[in-house]
C-alpha cells in the first residue's frame, strides 16, 4: 500500500477504466491546489493505493467550521441548531434543545471529534466508494492506524441504497455505525406511482418551457462558471447556509474536465438556474444546484429543474438521489427517504476519545434518528422504511439502486424482444401478443426516449393488426366511423368550452371503438370521448382526449380511471387514447355518468 500527496501524483497508477479516468480528472486538480481553491471546506487530501484502487483521503484535525461534509461537529451540532432556529419549536422548548446540543457539542470538541481521516471521501460527491472485501478493509485499517495513530477512521455517510454490503463488511472488522441523517432516492423501477405523483410530474414537465426557458448543456456555454457560482451562492446563502461554498474555480474545473454534466436553464441569453450531476453505482447524484432566488416563484425554476434532473436519471435508467431538504416537495414527486450511516473505527484511540465517540453514537443513533423518523413519518407516512433503529445487518429498505436499475434493463429488454417476436405474427395471434405490451408501455410513468421508441413500434404493429382485421371482417352494420362520429358530436354534452361524447355502442368490437374514437379526436376541437361496448358478456372501454383537452389538464388515462371502476374493470393508455375492459355490463350507465361528473367538476357547467 502506498500513500501519495501532491508531490507524487505522477507516480499514481490510475486504473485504465472509466472510473479510473474519472478519478484522475476529478482528483488531480484538488490534490495539486488544495481543497480551499475550490470549496470553503479546509482539509488535507491524500491518495492511497489498494489492489488497483485509488482511494482519496480527507485528513482533518479540528476544522469545526467546515460544512457537514467534512465536520462531524457541523453535521451533528451546527446543522441541528440551525434547523431548530428555522423551525417552530417555541421559545422555551427551542432554548432547551439548543442548550442540550451545545452541551453535547462541548463534549464532542473535548473528545476531538473532528480529528479524523475520512476514507474514500470525494469532497462534494457521494456514492463513489469502492465495495471493499473484509481482507482489504483489514489491511487498509492497519495501514491507516499506523500512519495516523491519533485520528479516527471514518467511511462517511454511506447510503443503504448503494453501500449496505460495505457497511456490513466494515462492521465485521470493528467499525461502528453512526446515523448520518437521511437522503431521498427515486428508483428507476417502481411498479406503483400514485395519481397525485403523476399529476405533479406532468405539471412540472411543462414549467420551464411555459416560462420561456431552454435547457442546454453547460458545454455549450463557455465562460459560464462565474454565473453558476453566483447562482449556487444565491441559493445556499439564502436557504442552505450550512452547505459548502463553491468557488468559480470549482465550476471551471468541472466544466473543463467533464467530471460533472451541467444542465442550464437559459432565457433571453441569461442563465437563471442549473444543476450538475455525476453517476456512480447506478445512482445519479447532483452535488451542485442553483437558481436565482430573486425571480418570482411562479416561474417554477426549482420545480422545473428538479423534473429535468429526474428525467435525466430516467433516460439513463438509474436511480436519482435528491438529498435531504424540501422533503414534502420531493415526496410528492415519488421518491422515498433513505438512511445514511458513517462507519467509524476508534479502537486504536485512547479511552477518553473513544468515550466521546460513544456519546456521539448514542446521540445520533437514538435522539437524532428518532427525531428524524418522526418528521419523515409526518411527510411520507407508510413510505418511511428503515428508520426504526440501527439494524444488525444493513440492507436497502426497498430495492437497492443496482437491483432496480437491473430490473429496468431486463424489463426494457424483454419488451423489445416481445415486440420483435410479435412482428412475425398475424391476425388474432398478433392481437393477443400486443395486448399486454400495450398495457405496459402506455402505462409507463415518465416515459424515456427508449420507451417512446417502443411505443412507436407498438403503434405500427397495432395499425397493421387493425388493417388486417378490417380486411377480413364482414361489412359492419350501421354508418361508417366518420359518419357516426359526426352524429355523436352533434349530440355531445357541452362542459364549459369542451365537449363530452359518452356513448354505448352495443356489440361493437374493440377495433370499431378505437376507429370511432380516432375519428372523433380528429373531428373535434376540445373534446373528451368515452365509448363502451359489450362483447361476450364483457365490457369494452375506450377513452380519448383531444390535444386541446390534454393541454387543459385532462387526459385519456384520467378518464379511464374514472369510468373503469363502475364496470369492475381497469385499463390504461397514452394521454390521447386509453383502452380497458370490465366484467359488469350493468355498470355501463354509471360509468358514462362518472365521466360526465368528473369533467363537469374539472371543466365547468353543462348545457
Amino acid at each position: 500500500m502506498v500513500l501519495h500527496d501532491e508531490s507524487t501524483l505522477e507516480q499514481v497508477p490510475w486504473p485504465d477504466s472509466p472510473e479510473g479516468r474519472f478519478a484522475r480528472a476529478y482528483l488531480t486538480p484538488l490534490m495539486k491546489r488544495g481543497s480551499e481553491a475550490f470549496v470553503s471546506d479546509r482539509t488535507t487530501l491524500r491518495l492511497v493505493e489498494l489492489d488497483g484502487h485509488v482511494l482519496p483521503l480527507a485528513i482533518n484535525d479540528a476544522e469545526y467550521g467546515n460544512s457537514p461534509m467534512l465536520s462531524n461537529f457541523a453535521r451533528y451540532v451546527t446543522l441541528q441548531v440551525k434547523a431548530i432556529e428555522r423551525g417552530n419549536w417555541g421559545p422555551v422548548y427551542g432554548r432547551l434543545v439548543r442548550g442540550v446540543l451545545h452541551g453535547v457539542g462541548a463534549m464532542l470538541k473535548a473528545a476531538r471529534i473532528d480529528r479524523c481521516v475520512y476514507v474514500d471521501h470525494w469532497l462534494v460527491l457521494r456514492n463513489r466508494g469502492v465495495l471493499l472485501s473484509a481482507e482489504q478493509v483489514r489491511r487498509l485499517t492497519a495501514f491507516l492506524t499506523e500512519r495516523f495513530p491519533g485520528h479516527a477512521l471514518v467511511f462517511p455517510a454511506l447510503s443503504l441504497a448503494t453501500h449496505a454490503p460495505l457497511l456490513n463488511t466494515l462492521g465485521g472488522e470493528g467499525y461502528e455505525a453512526v446515523y448520518a441523517f437521511h437522503t431521498r432516492v427515486l428508483l428507476p423501477y417502481k411498479a406503483e406511482v400514485s395519481r397525485q405523483v403523476r399529476e405533479n410530474r406532468r405539471r412540472d414537465a411543462r414549467l420551464l418551457e411555459a416560462s420561456g426557458y431552454e435547457v442546454v448543456d453547460g458545454q455549450a456555454r463557455p465562460g459560464c462558471a462565474p454565473r453558476l457560482a453566483e447562482l449556487y451562492r444565491l441559493l445556499n446563502e439564502e436557504k442552505y447556509s450550512t452547505n459548502q461554498r463553491m468557488a468559480p474555480e470549482f465550476f471551471e474545473a468541472a466544466l473543463r474536465d467533464g467530471t460533472l454534466h451541467f444542465r442550464l436553464a437559459v432565457k433571453d441569453g441569461r442563465i437563471d438556474g442549473f444543476f450538475a450531476y455525476a453517476v456512480s453505482h447506478d445512482v445519479l447524484f447532483a452535488p451542485v444546484f442553483g437558481y436565482d432566488v430573486n425571480l418570482p416563484q411562479e416561474l417554477g425554476l426549482y420545480r422545473g429543474l428538479v423534473h429535468q434532473l429526474i428525467q435525466e436519471a430516467m433516460e439513463l435508467g438509474v436511480a436519482v438521489e435528491l438529498g435531504a431538504g424540501a422533503d414534502q416537495f420531493k415526496s410528492m414527486r415519488g421518491d422515498s427517504p433513505m438512511p445514511r450511516y458513517s462507519a467509524v473505527y476508534t479502537r486504536h484511540l485512547p479511552g477518553w476519545r473513544q468515550q466521546g465517540w460513544r456519546l456521539l453514537r448514542r446521540f445520533a443513533n437514538g435522539s437524532m434518528l428518532g427525531a428524524n423518523r418522526a418528521v419523515l413519518r409526518q411527510i411520507d407516512g407508510d413510505g418511511v422504511v428503515g428508520f426504526d433503529g440501527v439494524p444488525e445487518t444493513f440492507a436497502p429498505p426497498t430495492l437497492g439502486a443496482h437491483e432496480a436499475a437491473e430490473l429496468l434493463r431486463q424489463e426494457l429488454g424483454s419488451l423489445e424482444r416481445a415486440l420483435e417476436e410479435a412482428s412475425g405474427l398475424e391476425a388474432e395471434a398478433l392481437a393477443r401478443a400486443l395486448a399486454p405490451l400495450a398495457e405496459k408501455l402506455h402505462n409507463w410513468q415518465q416515459p424515456t426516449r427508449r420507451v417512446v421508441a417502443l411505443r412507436e413500434k407498438l403503434e405500427q404493429l397495432e395499425q397493421r393488426q387493425r388493417r388486417g382485421a378490417s380486411a377480413k371482417a364482414p361489412q359492419d352494420k350501421g354508418p361508417p366511423a366518420a359518419e357516426l362520429a359526426r352524429q355523436l358530436l352533434e349530440g355531445a354534452t357541452k362542459l364549459g368550452e369542451a365537449l363530452l361524447v359518452a356513448s354505448h355502442q352495443g356489440e361493437a368490437s374493440a377495433q370499431q371503438l378505437r376507429a370511432l374514437a380516432d375519428s372523433l379526436r380528429q373531428s373535434a376541437g376540445c373534446a373528451a370521448v368515452v365509448l363502451t361496448a359489450t362483447r361476450g358478456g364483457k365490457v369494452v372501454l375506450v377513452t380519448a382526449a383531444t390535444q386541446a383537452l390534454v393541454q387543459r389538464g385532462v387526459d385519456a388515462g384520467q378518464l379511464m380511471a374514472q369510468v373503469a371502476p363502475s364496470v369492475e374493470g381497469k385499463g390504461g393508455g397514452a394521454p390521447d387514447i386509453a383502452w380497458g375492459g370490465g366484467s359488469r355490463p350493468e355498470g355501463i350507465g354509471a360509468a358514462l355518468e362518472a365521466a360526465r361528473t368528473f369533467l363537469q367538476t374539472r371543466l365547468g357547467g353543462t348545457s
